[in-house]
């Protein structure tokens, strides 16, 4: 007979108290929503993947996407497509010389890669070429460790299926990736409503607002286009058009978290054609205080890096996910004493809401906050996911006695 009891070994594991836990909220918050000019890269490359005989029609979303990091973001764009003969070598070859100039942590790494994927025996991702007998194949995983190992940071952006099955580990640099979908999902196709659309139309709207983009809020801003316009289609068998929710991976030991700026190009010919924006400060990409997550975070006037411009609504109106947060022993709390902490946390109050406060051996919390603050969060067996969540008006408060 099958244990039907819960899972109950995490029990134990506990954030110290209200403080503790408002510091990891703080930094969550300054690293997914960074001061104006923060992005300390000098130089941007982007590698745009497909395959050379494509059969999903990915050519028109990357031209696009390639329009949108060379015109607006004045990157270095290589668009280069994979063969399907010897497929894995060739891409190996490609990266290696592509990376020969990166060997620097003041360097960006961009790889996109638009096309098909699944999920190998090893729960590792495949690209593959199309869906026909005998196609090619490249086992992604163990290149993408050619990127983990490079001086310079690296941020992949997968449009396939099965593409969270890419998930990084610790390396020399940061890397994080943006994936269309989970390990065992299938990703939308070529359209309206696929990852790459999305991603295009995000990072548009994000460098007209933003003087730095955190990954955090790229994905939080792609995935909530993609939910609020879904209007899906159906084949002539009335099957559902495929719809997913984009994933963000990150390694919980970085000392710093990738931001997108647009570079500034140098008109003189003999100079670097690419330059980094000039930038106020070039300190840590974590706040030191709470009064500067509040100068960052709780000002609607014209830094154009301000919530309010992000997100216009006053409510940040935006996906969110519910969290479990145990804190150690009985510490006697209420909705109220928790909204008057967060008074003094103009920043985290407009981000931060909570559900509900249970006692019991420890004090459990539920909390709702938005998808970019959770992606920053280290991982922590105290603080669990519960479920995504609608955004509606604030429930009424808890009593606690």
């Amino acid at each position: 007979m099958k244990d039907r009891t819960h899972d109950i070994s995490l029990i134990d594991y506990h954030v110290k108290d209200i403080e503790t836990l408002g510091k990891i909220l703080n930094h969550a918050a300054a690293a997914a929503f960074p001061k104006s000019g923060s992005s300390h890269y000098c130089d941007v490359y982007v590698l745009l993947l497909s395959w050379e005989d494509d059969n999903l029609g990915v050519a028109t979303e990357i031209d696009e996407l390639e329009k949108v990091f060379r015109d607006i973001f004045n990157y270095q764009v290589d668009r280069w497509k994979i063969p399907s003969h010897k497929s894995h070598n060739a891409l190996v070859y490609h990266l290696m010389r592509s990376l020969g100039n990166f060997e620097s942590n003041d360097k960006l790494f961009i790889v996109y890669y638009g096309g098909h994927g699944f999920m190998n025996d090893d729960r590792q991702c495949v690209w593959l070429s199309n869906q026909q007998p005998g196609a090619a194949t490249l086992q992604w995983s163990s290149i993408q460790t050619m990127l983990e190992e490079a001086e310079c940071d690296a941020l992949v952006l997968l449009d396939c299926c099965a593409a969270a099955s890419s998930g990084g580990n610790q390396g020399k640099g940061v890397t994080e990736v943006i994936a269309a979908c989970g390990f065992e999902a299938f990703a939308p196709g070529v359209g309206e409503h696929s990852f790459t659309t999305s991603l295009i139309g995000e990072l548009r709207y994000l460098s007209q607002r933003c003087d730095t983009i955190s990954t955090a809020l790229l994905h939080n801003k792609v995935l909530a286009r993609i939910k609020k316009s879904w209007n899906p289609r159906y084949s002539s068998d009335g099957t559902e058009e495929r719809r997913s929710t984009p994933i963000h991976i990150a390694d919980d030991s970085r000392q710093r978290c990738i931001k997108l700026a647009p570079l500034r190009r140098w008109s003189a010919a003999n100079s670097s054609l690419y330059s980094m924006q000039p930038s106020s400060s070039h300190s840590s990409d974590i706040s030191p205080s709470i009064s500067e997550d509040i100068d960052m975070l709780g000002s609607d006037e014209t830094n154009p890096s301000s919530l309010s411009e992000v997100w216009p609504d006053s409510e940040f109106n935006s996906p969110k996910v519910i969290i479990s947060v145990a804190l150690q022993e009985d510490q006697r709390l209420n909705t109220e004493d928790w909204l008057d902490w967060l008074k003094a946390v103009p920043a985290l109050a407009k981000l931060v809401h909570v559900e509900g406060v249970y006692k019991s051996d420890s004090t459990l919390l539920l909390l709702s906050l938005p998808v970019a603050l959770w992606d920053m969060i280290p991982n922590n067996v105290a603080m669990s996911f519960v479920a995504f969540m609608v955004p509606s008006p604030a429930l009424a408060a808890y009593e606690y006695d």
